[in-house]
């Protein structure tokens, strides 16, 4: 009887407020503060309901003020603290009485009948819990006036009021009865008769705990079962009908294992040994002592059995446990030690990337100084020549128009070959330094129309000497052709700033992005080249993107600060 209770209090403590109307925010706040309240975590629910509260004040919500309060207050009940549930259900009733709201006003009011009753003031509870008995069933609440009513004939019945208590049992019935909701039905059939018994009307108790019975057979009910077949079997040994209290017993055992108590089981042996005696009673203390030594021996076995069971159960677990342990410890160690093997297998390569890309920079600035000393010079001795020639030729000769044609030839011969050397030498890098290198760079490419770049620099000082200034140019260089190759951006930003120890480099563009997940030892030449520039200036590289989000690589190059 105390389980049904009970279990039908929490159910009514957990039955969540009407929705009528959906404030995203406030909602979604209310939302979490019923899931932490679901999970037990009470203090965080608390602090979600007062947020919403403050919220709701501020837009002067009094539907999610009210809502707030009955949160907290439910809190409060389930802590065991009914002063403060009591005052919150009270702020509840306010607003809600407020709106005109009188579905919630009716909750609210029950609420603070719960927290009295769990205060363990009953009057004060019965008192709540018939101010809303009739107002949520003319509201058209049926299920919360049958949940009152139900929750009345308790209270009535502890407090020995039987006449009453059934009055509200009888409309409990019938209310569940109507919202078909059978189970509950049932148990107010099992109250019924149990308050029958208490009045020692035997048939009128009989009547109601065979009409529980029949539901919860009916409906596969096993707790209502069992529920039912207890009370009957309480009611024929208060008739002093002891065989039909041992079959009834010894049903409710057959369909009650779960909730066995040591209590009904000497009930059970105190019904049969009644039984036995009534019938045999010559044979009783053989009966009885037989019984009690076979159920030593089984409970003597059991107990062995059980000890047996656990003491394998926790040597297998800690077997296994260990087995465990051991796998995952050489998985680990393999782990590790891959990621040794490729930790040294890149710095080999990144080694060999920068001993590359040394050579390669020799060789330029060797092809350079051929092209612009050597071929240069010839190209400007030729043009001489040229010119030389050109004055002899009479202007009315035919062919003149071809020699200056030939010569404006080799006027572009000679100025590409000038540029051809300069990029190789990075001569505005040479001449002017870093900023007015980038500066050119920036020029020459957006003047393609391909692609708009924008360079902002801040606090260069000085603090780069010329290898680690053409290293990072490089790497300019490298990062522009990829995102002219790859990226399909329209704009991109070149941001280069100096703090006391480090100089940053960030190229971010608002191209179409990929997963630098799905990066590897053979994601090109390119990322590896990179790699190796950044390394040899024992520098930092750290890519971030996404696919449709461009973007960003930020690179930390270590300075010395005089």
């Amino acid at each position: 009887m105390k389980y049904i209770i009970k279990l039908f209090f929490l159910h009514v403590l957990v039955t969540p407020i009407i929705v009528y109307s959906q404030d995203s925010k406030l909602e979604t706040w209310r939302e979490q503060g019923e899931k932490y309240r679901a999970e037990s975590k009470f203090d965080s629910a608390l602090i979600v309901f007062q947020k919403v509260a403050l919220q709701a004040q501020t837009e002067n919500n009094l539907e999610y003020q009210m809502r707030a309060a009955m949160g907290m207050a439910a809190v409060y009940v389930e802590t065991r603290k009914s002063e403060l549930a009591i005052k919150f259900y009270r702020q509840a009733s306010l607003f809600a009485k407020r709106s005109g709201d009188i579905s919630s006003e009716n909750r609210a009011l029950y609420g603070i009948g719960v927290a009295h009753q769990t205060a363990g003031k009953l009057d004060s509870a019965l008192y709540y819990y018939d101010l809303t008995k009739d107002s949520f069933v003319e509201n058209n609440n049926r299920e919360m006036g049958a949940r009152v009513r139900y929750q009345m004939a308790t209270l009535l019945r502890t407090k020995k009021e039987y006449i009453e208590a059934n009055v509200n049992a009888m409309a409990s019935a019938r209310l569940h009865r109507e919202i078909k909701d059978y189970r509950w039905e049932g148990n107010s059939y099992y109250l019924i008769g149990s308050s029958f018994m208490s009045l020692e009307e035997f048939d009128s108790s009989f009547h109601y705990f065979q009409k529980a019975f029949e539901i919860a057979d009916s409906l596969n009910y096993p707790d209502n079962k069992g529920f039912a077949l207890n009370g009957l079997a309480r009611l024929s040994q208060r008739r002093g009908d002891f065989e039909s209290a041992y079959y009834y017993m010894r049903d409710y055992y057959e369909v009650s294992r779960n909730i066995f108590t040591e209590e009904n089981n000497d009930k059970l042996v105190e019904l049969q040994e009644k039984y036995n005696a009534a019938s045999f009673e010559l044979e009783a203390e053989k009966q009885k002592n037989l019984r009690l030594r076979e159920e030593r021996i089984k409970n003597t076995i059991l107990i062995i059995g059980i000890s047996l069971v656990v003491i394998i159960s926790i040597w297998l677990y800690v077997v296994d446990q260990r087995r465990k342990n051991i796998k995952a410890i050489a998985a680990k160690n393999d782990e590790i030690n891959k990621q040794k093997i490729d930790e040294l297998l890149q710095q080999q390569e990144i080694a060999s990337l920068q001993g590359v890309l040394e050579g390669q920079e020799t060789e330029r600035k060797r092809v350079a100084i051929d092209l612009h000393d050597r071929l240069g010079g010839i190209l400007s001795m030729v043009k001489l020549h040229f010119s030389a020639v050109e004055e002899k030729i009479d202007p009315e000769n035919p062919t003149k128009e071809k020699f200056l044609t030939a010569s404006e030839l080799l006027d572009l011969a000679a100025g590409e070959v000038r540029n051809i050397s300069h990029n190789m030498m990075s001569g505005v890098l040479a001449k002017f330094g870093l900023i007015p290198a980038l500066e050119d760079l920036k020029s020459r490419i957006s003047e393609t129309g391909k692609l708009q770049v924008n360079l902002y620099t801040s606090n260069i000082n000085g603090s780069l000497d010329g290898e680690q200034e053409l290293q990072l140019y490089r790497i300019v260089q490298e990062l522009m052709s990829n995102i002219l190759k790859h990226s399909d951006a329209t704009e991109t930003n070149i941001q280069l700033n100096e703090n006391e120890d480090n100089v940053n480099l960030i190229v971010e563009d608002d191209g179409v992005g990929f997963n630098p997940e799905k990066l590897d030892v053979n994601a090109g030449i390119g990322l590896n080249n990179l790699k190796a520039r950044v390394s040899k200036l024992n520098g930092t590289l750290h890519i971030d993107s996404g696919l449709g989000a461009g973007t960003t690589i930020s690179i930390d190059i270590p300075v010395e600060n005089d």
